[in-house]
């Protein structure tokens, strides 16, 4: 779509994409020493199957295992971990796979090393671990990133089978501690996306935004210290999405700027107001986001690819999962009073 050649409207909307961002990419670092824990709120676990014995994984140092979206077959070294590290990765892979509520990792771990120990995580978690297809980006607003003691926020693989379209059934024990968080996500247009720098840039990458309605896992038994760097091991809480139907990016200042804007109003599916909340909260622009997502992968000598989905960031608190519930995200703001929406039902 051509941009108008508006220049005011572009100046504005270029300043306040960035303005945001450039504020947080001079914060990357590393988790302090010792980070704060969130503590877990006390709610029943969905069920309580007996844990399984751990599937076969490679050894704490330099072995091989399937690589998450490369074909069968096909392996890759895994970090060399500290072994008690290894451990704790194995537990908690167990955990999710049997969902069932672990305690926190006897270690204290760094952003750094919780992302090392993902891959671990992931291969006890999912032993026949599918494609990737995408992204998860979590603590995308500042209050959430002190909450767990970092400066930046917190990436997570999704992997095919775990994004349902809109209308899905979602299952009441799908998780150990799931919950639902109403979200925005985009699909990756092209490659270029990797030297964005900026919402406006990244917008010309982008193939279409959706409505998205998280169910993430967090996984700990109530009461358990929760740290950015177990988030990273964790692969940032990924166990199931629900997305709308696609809305085709536009590329016009106008277009971008109305996205860090819109108005989202959750309800029960009867009308029921139970959140409302504005894109603006994911970084200040949704967009944002993507251009961090950018940086991140680029510094671990990874790249999104065509397709790939990103989730963007988390719009309103968690919600329960209730069995019989509805939840509907409708999203409001779009130049013409365009709007989209998102729904799930609990079962």
């Amino acid at each position: 779509m051509t941009i108008p050649s508006r220049l005011s409207a572009s100046l504005t909307v270029a300043l306040v994409a960035l303005a945001p961002f450039t504020a947080l990419a001079q914060q990357q670092v590393q988790n302090p020493a010792a980070p704060p824990a969130v503590r877990l709120p006390v709610v029943p676990p969905a069920t309580a199957p007996q844990m399984p014995q751990a599937p076969v994984v490679p050894g704490a140092a330099g072995t091989e295992q399937a690589a998450a979206g490369q074909p069968a077959g096909s392996i890759r070294v895994l970090p060399s971990l500290p072994p008690k590290v290894a451990e704790e990765a194995d537990r908690l892979g167990r955990g999710y796979l049997a969902r069932v509520q672990p305690k926190a990792p006897s270690v204290d771990l760094t952003l750094a090393e919780g992302y090392a120990a993902r891959e671990r995580f992931l291969a006890t978690a999912m032993p026949s671990r599918p494609a990737q297809i995408g992204w998860k980006v979590m603590l995308t607003a500042r209050t959430s990133q002190e909450m767990f003691g970092t400066r930046e926020p917190i990436a997570g693989r999704i992997f095919a089978g775990q994004i349902s379209e809109t209308g899905a059934d979602i299952a009441r024990d799908i998780g150990a501690r799931a919950s639902i968080e109403v979200d925005l996500a985009v699909t990756v247009k092209d490659a270029g996306i990797m030297q964005a720098t900026n919402p406006i840039e990244a917008a010309a990458h982008i193939a279409s935004i959706a409505g998205y309605l998280d169910v993430p896992d967090l996984l700990l038994a109530a009461g358990e210290p929760l740290t950015a760097g177990t988030l990273a091991m964790i692969n940032a809480g990924v166990r199931a999405g629900v997305i709308g139907k696609p809305v085709a990016m536009q590329t016009s200042p106008d277009f971008v700027a109305a996205l860090s804007n819109l108005t989202v109003r959750t309800t029960d599916g009867h009308n029921g107001a139970i959140v409302e909340s504005r894109t603006s909260a994911i970084l200040g622009h949704p967009l944002n986001a993507v251009v961090w997502l950018v940086g991140h992968l680029k510094a671990r000598g990874e790249s999104l690819k065509p397709g790939d989905v990103i989730a963007l960031g988390s719009l309103s608190r968690p919600l329960p999962l209730k069995e019989g519930q509805t939840v509907r995200a409708a999203y409001t703001g779009l130049p013409g009073n365009g709007s989209f929406d998102v729904q799930l039902s609990v079962r």
